[in-house]
């Protein structure tokens, strides 16, 4: 660590790669976890050495790199006696002098500096936030120009805030962003207006709040909900949200009945999905009543939706629920039927709630549908908008509440050409009904996951929520399940998209290696084999490699019989497996190598075969050390378990001389294959006479070589400290490291990543 911290000034400026800075931070982050960090730091005038940094001739990288070290060894253990010691040394002055850089990564690292000191929040910081006349600063760093840095500089005022919450120039600072007419705002200022907002709502301390409902009441949010920039829109819709889960129940009536007088469903559905949100948790409401009411907004939004888009066959939600129901799943458990929501509806109408201190009435709700239903009709370019929220508003009242209604609803809806043409509100639809199906109380809605995963409009990032449900319900169900699960496999490892065929063996690759064989046994048929075998020649190589991914976990966690289906395959031969050790792409020969291993291991197949020392000699060649790494693995299995193919091979000759590989991961999985030889390789003394009968000559040599190496000096060259220091004490390193001459020379200093 120190060699490094000591060379930290000198990197030079010709590195393109900007992300060598971040590993270098990284890597010093780590060292501040130890105990012992600042007191080392201080021994080795680790202020001096960061000082070198901040010079006017210094990389700005490198600067922002040594800023936001400092900054974060402010938090270490004793990190005060650090910040006492900078105040004797010029940072402070490059902290004042700096405040202003025009370079953006030098301001990100600032704010950072002044977060982390704000922990400290002694006298000196306070004077040091004077010297730069931080309201001032802050609010130029909220207008900024870089994302980065603004979301820096709100990161700065929620701990500004948080120390001191009636900062009377903070206050003013606030207001004073605020204080510009609507119509002046730039998108600048609107962003930051927007974010200085959220930032305070997310701090959740109650004196900050009540100032922020006071600054940004409804009038002055509103302009922002309904501006021609969809970004700030969104971003208005964020702040909305948080505000509705902050104020209380009156609060929210008259707020929802402003926005309601506004044609644009978007944002009164926003409102109410975070009145839903707040229910489970909302104390003044009983329990029972928040349920209703819930309810109540749940099931306007299905309505919504079902009216934006009607089932195209005329199919109705029941009977959905029916079909669903049909499978002869016991259903004598009570759920929630559409006449069931039908019934609470009346309840809740007919019962005074108007007189209960709620956020929303049913006759708010009433109104509120039918203005936002006209609304879609009158706009079709604005009815997918109003779909997208009425869907996350079901979204959030599944997260706590299971409805049979809602779980048919969403199933009509995917099936709705019209809904499939819409890739947002096709994953709130989905992710509405998984969360849906997880709060089922018995098995009958669980079918609805194969028939989910045979829906061909599902793509492939939903088509991973539905495997994650479905592995989640693989362990506990039935037969009848699995089947059907298996049966949709193989309906979508032929799917056009080649993401979906990657997604589906991805899956069952999972299942396998997750859950244990007899849950999985059912699901991995040898049809399932077959489909995986046939994929090993897809065109597509991320699908290739999958496959050979399945097919090992098989080998490896499969029984008997399912081991020995995928080694004999007729189309899996020697051949085969050659072809795929040579693919052209380095992540299908991880793939087919884990393969081989897992062959080799269960002692089936031709998997020696394939190999010859060419292959061999070119994978331990190979740029990729992953590769390399599952090259050392198998030369290690081929020592082990085949004396004959080791000498026509040289699989120890290759092993050894793997131990000197660049990559520290190889050699550690060299270290570890040799211990393990070691311990069953018997002692060769090189001055008898060798026994023909017992071991080769070559193979004797290779033995001899195995018994007698350092495992201890190559165990050292492991840690990533060594492999610093290693760079930092020889020449060819330091040149690398310094980087003189040629431009985007010397990025490989930290090959230890």
């Amino acid at each position: 660590m120190r060699g490094v911290l000591e060379q930290l000034p000198h990197m030079s400026g010709q590195i393109v790669d900007g992300t060598r800075h971040e590993k270098v931070l990284s890597y010093m982050r780590l060292f501040l976890a130890s105990d012992a960090a600042v007191e080392q730091l201080m021994s080795w005038n680790a202020l001096r050495t960061l000082a070198e940094c901040l010079q006017p001739q210094s990389d700005m990288r490198v600067t922002a790199t040594a800023v936001r070290f400092l900054g974060d060894a402010f938090r270490a253990r004793n990190g005060k006696v650090l910040w006492t010691a900078v105040h004797t040394t010029q940072i402070v002055e490059w902290v004042v002098d700096n405040a202003d850089s025009s370079h953006a990564l030098v301001r990100v690292a600032w704010l950072h500096f002044m977060c982390q000191a704000s922990y400290i929040n002694d006298h000196a910081y306070v004077e040091l936030l004077d010297r730069v006349d931080y309201p001032r600063l802050l609010l130029r760093r909220l207008l900024d120009s870089s994302y980065f840095v603004v979301a820096s500089a709100c990161m700065l005022l929620g701990r500004l805030f948080h120390v001191n919450t009636i900062d009377p120039n903070l206050s003013a600072l606030i207001e004073q962003l605020v204080a510009r007419p609507f119509a002046l705002q730039t998108s600048a200022r609107k962003a930051a207006v927007l974010a200085t907002a959220e930032t305070l709502l997310l701090l959740k301390n109650k004196d900050v709040q009540e100032f922020v409902h006071r600054v940004f009441a409804q009038p002055v949010l509103e302009p922002y909900l309904y501006d021609m920039d969809r970004l700030v829109r969104d971003r208005a819709l964020d702040v909305l949200e948080l505000v509705v889960l902050d104020v209380d129940a009156m609060g929210v009536r008259e707020l929802v009945a402003a926005l309601a007088r506004r044609v644009d469903g978007c944002v009164v559905l926003r409102c109410l999905a975070a009145v839903v949100k707040q229910l489970p948790w909302n104390r003044c409401i009983e329990g029972g009543e928040a349920r209703r009411l819930g309810l109540m907004i749940a099931n306007m939004g299905v309505s919504l939706l079902l009216s934006i888009h009607p089932a195209v066959d005329g199919s109705d939600v029941d009977t959905v629920q029916t079909q669903i129901t049909s499978s002869g799943v016991d259903t004598t458990e009570a759920q929630i039927t559409s006449s069931d929501v039908d019934s609470i509806q009346t309840q809740i109408t007919s019962s005074d709630v108007d007189s209960i201190q709620t956020p929303i009435t049913s006759s708010d709700v009433d109104t509120i549908q039918t203005q936002v239903a006209k609304a879609a009709q009158q706009s079709p370019s604005a009815s997918s908008m109003i779909a997208c929220e009425a869907a996350r508003i079901v979204r959030e009242h599944s997260q706590t509440t299971f409805s049979a209604h809602t779980a048919s609803s969403m199933c009509l809806l995917l099936s709705n050409p019209r809904v499939q043409q819409h890739t947002q509100l096709v994953q709130l639809v989905l992710s509405t009904l998984l969360q849906t199906l997880r709060l089922a109380h018995n098995r009958t809605h669980v079918q609805m996951v194969p028939q989910l995963i045979c829906t061909f409009a599902i793509r492939a990032p939903g088509l991973r929520g539905v495997f994650d449900l479905a592995l989640e319900l693989l362990g506990s169900c039935n037969a009848e399940f699995v089947q059907g699960l298996e049966h949709a496999i193989r309906t979508r490892i032929v799917d056009v998209e080649w993401e979906a065929r990657d997604t589906v063996l991805e899956f069952v690759t999972r299942a396998v290696r997750e859950l244990a064989w007899p849950c999985v046994e059912l699901l991995v048929t040898q049809q399932v084999v077959d489909d995986a075998v046939r994929a090993l020649s897809d065109a597509e190589e991320y699908v290739r490699a999958s496959a050979a991914y399945l097919l090992a976990a098989v080998v490896e966690r499969g029984d008997e019989e399912r081991a020995r289906y995928v080694s004999e395959h007729k189309h899996l031969t020697q051949s085969d497996l050659a072809r795929l050790v040579a693919d052209s792409e380095a992540f299908v020969k991880r793939a087919a190598l884990d393969l081989v291993h897992a062959l080799g291991t269960r002692g089936v197949g031709m998997w020696i075969e394939c190999l010859t020392y060419r292959t061999l000699y070119d994978l331990a060649d190979d740029p990729d050390f992953e590769v390399r790494v599952r090259c050392a693995r198998i030369l290690a299995l081929l020592t082990q378990t085949s004396p004959v193919n080791t000498s026509e091979l040289q699989s120890t000759s290759l092993l050894l001389e793997m131990c000197r590989d660049s990559s520290r991961y190889v050699r550690a999985e060299c270290l570890r294959s040799l211990r393990e030889l070691k311990q069953n390789t018997p002692d060769v003394d090189m001055t008898s006479e060798p026994e023909p009968k017992r071991v080769y000559v070559g193979e004797r040599t290779d033995l001899w070589k195995l018994r007698n190496v350092d495992l201890a000096q190559l165990e050292a060259s492991l840690s990533a400290e060594h492999l610093y220091q290693e760079a930092l004490d020889t020449q060819v390193a330091r040149e690398l490291m310094r980087e003189k001459s040629d431009a985007n020379a010397g990025n490989n200093i930290l090959d230890c990543y």
